[in-house]
């Protein structure tokens, strides 16, 4: 599965927080950084009444966002248990709605007028994954869409080589993908412990994100290296729109 489909990861992790009593482990409608950088971006192209798409949207938290925002919101998620907890958590939003897609190997149905990826490219390894994934995204939007890559994992020396398996990363950094690691949260005052694996991650320099998003057509806007955080330590957030 680690070859294949190793970003199914991710529904494993889903499932095991969850099942140790975590209510939450991505983004927060409350996290700050995000509320102010989205709110900035629908202002700014005007997004209100218009159709957004996000891609890996994990618990529904930007779509809340973006819900409140007066957004048309559609989220999807290759994690089943990740796309149910998002449909509840926007319920009550009539102009909300996710479904289940392997953002790499399927298109969404339509075209949108905008798009987001809150920490969704970087868990894509080999770079015909990510680059699948991009002309995907790129080919769901419509002319002067803009799109969001928000907090993607960042590293000034971070290795620029091809990668064509995620074995071949492994390899090269070092990474460990199976050893549990104990990780703890405070939940409604009560702190949980909870032992899991990390997922997979790739991070790039500007160059090689800036390369990629050219590569797949985007026009970079803005490339902004973000402040330590919880979510993901070192990232950059990435503006850039469709010709």
């Amino acid at each position: 599965m680690i070859k294949e489909l190793y970003y199914l990861a991710y529904e494993s992790r889903y499932q095991s927080v969850y099942e140790a009593g975590f209510e939450r482990w991505g983004h927060t409608p409350n996290d700050e950084i995000l509320v102010g950088t989205l709110t900035s971006w629908v202002n700014a192209h005007e997004l209100k009444g218009k159709s957004v798409i996000e891609f890996a949207c994990g618990e529904g938290a930007g779509g809340e966002i973006l819900s409140e925002l007066g957004c048309v919101y559609h989220g999807v998620d290759i994690a089943p248990t990740a796309v149910h907890k998002a449909r509840a958590a926007l319920a009550d939003y009539e102009n909300a709605s996710v479904s289940l897609l392997d953002m790499v190997n399927q298109r969404v149905h339509g075209t949108f007028d905008a798009a987001l990826d809150c920490m969704g490219l970087h868990m894509l390894i080999p770079d015909s994954d990510r680059m699948k994934y991009l002309s995907n995204a790129y080919g769901c939007l419509r002319g002067g869409a803009p799109m969001l890559f928000f907090r993607e994992l960042y590293g000034e020396k971070a290795p620029e080589g091809i990668i064509r398996l995620i074995e071949e990363w492994i390899t090269v950094t070092g990474s460990d993908y199976a050893t549990p690691l104990k990780q703890t949260i405070v939940n409604n005052g009560k702190t949980i412990e909870v032992h899991i694996p990390l997922v997979p991650g790739r991070e790039r320099t500007k160059d090689g994100y800036i390369r990629e998003m050219e590569s797949a057509g985007f026009i970079i806007d803005a490339f902004i290296e973000m402040e330590l955080n919880l979510q993901c330590p070192h990232s950059v957030s990435i503006f850039v729109h469709k010709p």
